[in-house]
């Protein structure tokens, strides 16, 4: 074996003056072609302002016309950010927190560019060793290292009150009971990701999750404290809502569908929308509500004879994080809260949705038919499930309008009726 390795500390200045005489090959061919976040960036400056160990940074070395010449084997990124920091291309805009904020590199104290230039990086260099044995080094070095995850990543590059909230957040006792997030979820931070993202419902409404977080992160990084307080109450008043919809002693969320992070975070943004609009569970009556969301959980499925409940599930996997796939699901839950919620008959489209239901299930299981005219009491045929002849109805005083409290009627007999509350979804009926 010809090749050695040689282990030293070098200061940043020497990194510097390598690379200023074209002695330093910052991404060899075999290297992946990685590009950091600008945060990323400026929170390793701030590891080197703060004088904190960086990992090693493995090197090869040769010898052309007796000059040594470095080939970064790993570490690229850290060399670049560092070098592009000395350039002026970037200042010290946030994540970073400190007296240097929005500075750049010459915009530094005198004493603070000397510390930065004398800070030591730690190197491997391998010497005489030939491009295959380079190779395999870089392979053996990343193989076995975890790359970090988007959530991560952004712990790293965005501390700040949003993380912080959203750790908090993640540890609530709801979320354990409901088993909401698996260990694997709590291992790698997908549930501090998670609560990250219902945080955003709260602040901006449904978002698309690959587009925007990584912006919540960063405009929420430094928050009022008012706003946060304001921000937490809204959570919990959401789950207190949840608990009431899903007891803990008769219908736990841990044993529905809802517990999946898909239908959890429509659900969630569905009575987020409920309260802005000032509705509350306050002194109402859930049996029903519950009744249709025990007929969501056990008939949503891909293979569904209702279209709608087919295409819930479909949306729940396909694309699924995308914002208009989330906004379709979360409106269709709310068509089922807003009965128990506001008190008033639902509107028309709510009408249409629960007719649909009723309609494709009139030889289904799915839900106890009533067959019968809920005024005359003649038999409802087949033939009549239409918007034309029948309609839903609700027996007056009832205040909580939901599919399982609903009864189909011929249309005429419930015009004629006064007792009734009823609606066919036909905006011409």
């Amino acid at each position: 074996m010809d090749w050695k390795w040689n282990s030293s500390s070098h200061p940043i200045s020497d990194i510097r003056d390598w690379n200023n005489a074209k002695r330093l090959e910052i991404r060899p061919d075999f290297q992946r072609k990685e590009v950091w976040s600008e945060s990323a960036k400026i929170m390793l400056m701030d590891t080197i302002l703060k004088n904190i160990l960086m990992p090693k940074i493995f090197l090869k070395a040769i010898i052309r016309n007796s000059d040594t010449y470095r080939i970064i084997i790993d570490g690229q990124q850290r060399i670049k950010a560092i070098l592009a920091f000395l350039r002026g291309d970037f200042k010290l805009a946030k994540p970073y927190e400190g007296k240097y904020e929005n500075c750049s590199f010459e915009e530094l104290p005198p004493n603070i560019k000397d510390d930065f230039l004398s800070y030591k990086i730690d190197l491997n260099e391998i010497i005489n060793a030939s491009d295959d044995i380079v190779r395999e080094i870089y392979s053996r070095v990343n193989k076995y290292n975890i790359a970090l995850n988007k959530q991560e990543l952004r712990r790293a590059d965005f501390p700040g009150d949003f993380l912080d909230l959203s750790e908090k957040l993640s540890l609530h006792d709801f979320f354990e009971d409901g088993k909401v997030f698996t260990g694997a979820n709590r291992r790698r931070m997908g549930d501090v990701e998670y609560i990250s993202e219902l945080l955003a419902v709260l602040i901006d409404g449904v978002q698309d999750k690959k587009d925007t977080l990584d912006q919540f992160y960063q405009d929420y990084s430094h928050w009022e404290t008012d706003e946060i307080n304001v921000i937490e109450k809204q959570f919990q008043e959401i789950l207190d809502d949840i608990l009431l919809i899903f007891p803990k002693d008769s219908f736990p969320i841990s044993q529905t569908r809802f517990k999946q992070k898909a239908d959890f975070y429509c659900l969630f943004a569905a009575i987020h929308d409920l309260h802005v609009d000032e509705f509350s569970l306050q002194n109402k009556n859930v049996d029903d509500l519950q009744k249709d969301l025990e007929i969501l959980n056990y008939n949503i499925t891909p293979e569904s004879e209702v279209p709608i409940f087919s295409e819930y599930a479909i949306k729940c996997v396909s694309q699924g994080n995308t914002i208009i796939s989330r906004k379709w699901r979360k409106d269709f839950l709310k068509h089922f809260l807003k009965g128990t919620y506001a008190v008033q008959p639902p509107d028309d489209e709510t009408i249409k949705i629960f007719f649909n239901i009723f309609s494709d299930n009139t030889q289904s299981s799915m839900c106890k038919i009533i067959e019968e005219c809920i005024v005359c009491n003649d038999t409802i045929e087949d033939k009549d499930y239409n918007e034309n002849n029948i309609a839903l109805s609700w027996h007056k005083p009832v205040k909580e309008f939901q599919l399982s409290n609903a009864k189909f009627g011929h249309l005429n007999c419930l015009i004629k009726s006064d007792k009734f509350i009823y609606g066919t979804g036909n905006k011409e009926s």
